[in-house]
C-alpha cells in the first residue's frame, strides 16, 4: 500500500484524467500502462520520478497495485476523478470532470504529451508487448527474479518485486533520482 500526500493524490488523480481523456481505449490495462511509460520517461529524461509510486512486476507488465485497486472496482481515492462503466471490452474509465496542471511541472507535461503521442492510440496488448521488450524495466527485472519462465507458463500471474525505476541510470543520475524518490515518498508519510 502506498500513501499519498493530497498533493500526490491530486497529481495521480489528473493524470489518470489526462489518459483517459486522450487515450484511444481508455481501460484499466491501458491506464495503468500508460501511467508507467509516463513514469519511466521521466526518470530517463529528467532523472526525478513523477508521481513517486511503486510498480511491481506482473506477469502482463508493470503494475502500481494502488492504482490497479482503484481502477478494478469502485474508485476511493480517484472518486472525485473517474467512474468506471463495465463494459464487454474490460473496464472503461470516464472522467468525472476536465484534467488541471497544478501540481505538474513543465518538464511533466512534456513528458505526458509526448508518451500519449507515441502510446496513446495502442490497446492493452500493444502495451503489454511494449513494456515487455527485452532490456525494459519490466524484463529485466522479471529476469533478474527468475520470472519470465513462470510468467510464461502461466505459474504466476503476479509478484511483489517492485520495480527500480532508476536502474538503468548511470551513478550519478541515478543517486539524484534516489535524493528526489525519497524525499517524495517522505512527504507522502507525512501527508503534506
Amino acid at each position: 500500500m502506498c500513501r499519498f500526500s493530497e498533493s500526490n493524490r491530486q497529481k495521480l488523480g489528473n493524470t489518470v484524467l489526462y489518459i483517459a481523456q486522450r487515450a484511444k481505449y481508455p481501460y484499466k490495462t491501458e491506464i495503468l500502462k500508460l501511467l508507467f511509460l509516463m513514469e519511466e520517461r521521466m526518470v530517463q529524461q529528467y532523472h526525478v520520478p513523477m508521481l513517486a509510486i511503486p510498480y511491481s512486476v506482473w506477469r502482463l507488465g508493470p503494475v502500481s497495485v494502488d492504482v490497479f485497486e482503484e481502477l478494478s472496482d469502485s474508485p476511493v481515492l480517484l472518486s472525485e476523478f473517474i467512474a468506471l462503466e463495465f463494459n464487454g471490452q474490460g473496464i472503461k474509465v470516464t472522467p468525472k470532470r476536465e484534467f488541471n496542471d497544478d501540481e505538474f511541472s513543465d518538464a511533466e507535461i512534456q513528458v505526458m504529451g509526448q508518451v500519449m503521442e507515441k502510446y496513446g492510440w495502442m490497446n492493452s496488448e500493444q502495451l503489454i508487448s511494449e513494456t515487455h521488450k527485452k532490456g525494459s524495466l519490466w524484463y529485466d527485472t522479471a529476469k533478474e527474479h527468475g520470472l519470465l519462465e513462470d510468467f510464461e507458463e502461466k505459474r504466476a500471474n503476479s509478484s511483489n518485486i517492485v520495480i527500480d525505476m532508476g536502474r538503468h541510470l548511470c551513478p550519478d543520475h541515478r543517486a539524484y533520482y534516489e535524493e528526489v524518490l525519497e524525499n517524495r515518498q517522505m512527504a507522502n508519510l507525512l501527508r503534506k
